[in-house]
C-alpha cells in the first residue's frame, strides 16, 4: 500500500478573520475539495491567495488541491511557502513528505516525517508514512520500528500491521508477518491485498493449502490481481498438482498475455503433464517476451 494522504484540510480560518471574503474563499475552496471539484476549489485558492498572500490557509489548501491532481512539484512549492509563514506546524512537513514520497524523494521525506514528528510525537500518519520511505530504501528494520510506533499511538491501524507484516516479510520474519497480516484482517478484511500477502508468505513456509485458501480470497476481491494468481498457480506446482496449475497460468494470460513468467511456468507444467508441444510453444513465446530461463528450456528440450 502506498502512502497516507493527509488531505483533510487542516488548517482553519479563525473567528474574526480581517478579510472575510479570503475567508468565503478558502471555505467554498474546501467544500469544493472534498466533493472531487478540483478544477474550482484551485480557482477559489487562488483568488484567495490574490487578496492576501501572507495567510497560510490557501497556500496550505491549494497545496492538498495540487497533490489530490497528482502535480506534486506544485504543490510542495505551496507548502514551502506554508512552512516559511508558519513552521512550526506538522501538517505541511507532512504532506510535502507525501509529495515527495510520490516523486520518488524518499529521503527528502524521510526528513519532512521526521520534521513532523518531532513536532507532534503522537503522529500515526507520520510515523506510517516515514515506515513506508524507509521500506522503499530496503531500510526494512527501521521500517518496522516506524510502523511499531504508529501502532503506538494509534492500536487499531490496519494499515500499519499490514505494512509491518510487509518489512518482516523481508526480513525472513514469515511467522511474524503472518500474525500481523491476521491482525490487519481482523480489523479491516475488504483490501485483497492483505489476503494475497499473508498466502504469498504461508507459501514461503510451506503451507500451500492454507496459502491457496488466501490466494483465493484475494483473487475474489480482486479478479484482475495477476499476483495472487501467480502465487496460486505456484503453490499448486509446488503440490504437484500441475492440471490446477496449468489452469491457473492460463487464467493470468488471459487477463495479461505480456507476461513471460506465466507462459515459462506454464510450460514447465505442461512438460510435467508429458505435453513438451505446449511446452515448447510456452517457453517460446516466453523467450520471445525476454525470459532467459525459458530459452534455456527450449534450446534444452526443444531445438533439436
Amino acid at each position: 500500500m502506498r502512502f497516507v494522504l493527509l488531505f483533510g484540510f487542516l488548517f482553519y480560518i479563525l473567528p474574526g478573520f480581517s478579510q472575510l471574503s479570503q475567508n468565503e474563499l478558502v471555505v467554498s475552496g474546501i467544500t469544493k475539495a472534498k466533493l472531487g471539484d478540483y478544477e474550482a476549489a484551485f480557482t477559489d485558492f487562488n483568488k484567495a491567495i490574490s487578496l492576501d498572500s501572507t495567510e497560510v490557509e490557501p497556500w496550505y489548501n491549494r497545496g492538498v488541491v495540487k497533490s489530490e491532481m497528482g502535480d506534486y512539484h506544485g504543490a510542495i512549492e505551496d507548502f514551502n511557502v506554508v512552512i516559511a509563514i508558519s513552521p512550526n506546524y506538522a501538517e505541511p512537513w507532512y504532506n510535502r513528505g507525501v509529495a515527495r514520497d510520490y516523486l520518488e524523494d524518499h529521503a527528502g521525506a524521510i526528513l519532512d516525517y521526521s520534521k513532523a514528528i518531532l513536532m507532534k510525537p503522537d503522529y500515526p500518519e507520520a510515523f506510517l508514512n516515514r515506515g513506508l520511505a524507509k521500506f522503499d530504501l530496503g531500510i526494512y528494520r527501521e521500517a518496522i520500528q516506524d510502523f511499531s510506533r504508529a501502532l503506538h499511538y494509534r492500536p487499531e491501524f490496519a494499515e500499519a500491521y499490514y505494512n509491518r507484516g510487509l518489512a518482516r516479510f523481508n526480513q525472513g520474519q514469515f511467522s511474524e508477518a503472518i500474525s500481523d497480516f491476521n491482525e490487519a484482517i481482523r480489523l479491516d478484511p475488504t483490501p485483497a491485498e492483505y489476503f494475497s500477502s499473508r498466502g504469498a508468505t504461508k507459501a514461503s513456509r510451506g503451507e500451500y493449502e492454507e496459502a491457496i485458501i488466501d490466494l483465493n480470497e484475494a483473487i475474489y476481491k480482486r479478479p484482475d490481481d495477476v499476483n495472487p494468481r501467480l502465487n496460486k498457480a505456484l503453490a499448486f506446482m509446488y503440490l504437484k498438482q500441475y492440471a490446477k496449475a496449468e489452469k491457473e497460468y492460463s487464467a493470468i494470460l488471459e487477463i495479461d498475455p505480456t507476461i513471460a513468467e506465466a507462459f515459462a511456468n506454464r510450460g514447465v507444467t505442461r512438460q510435467y503433464m508429458d505435453d513438451l508441444v505446449g511446452a515448447c510453444e510456452d517457453w517460446d513465446m516466453a523467450a520471445t517476451l525476454g525470459s532467459e530461463k525459458a530459452r534455456n528450456y527450449f534450446q534444452k528440450f526443444c531445438d533439436r
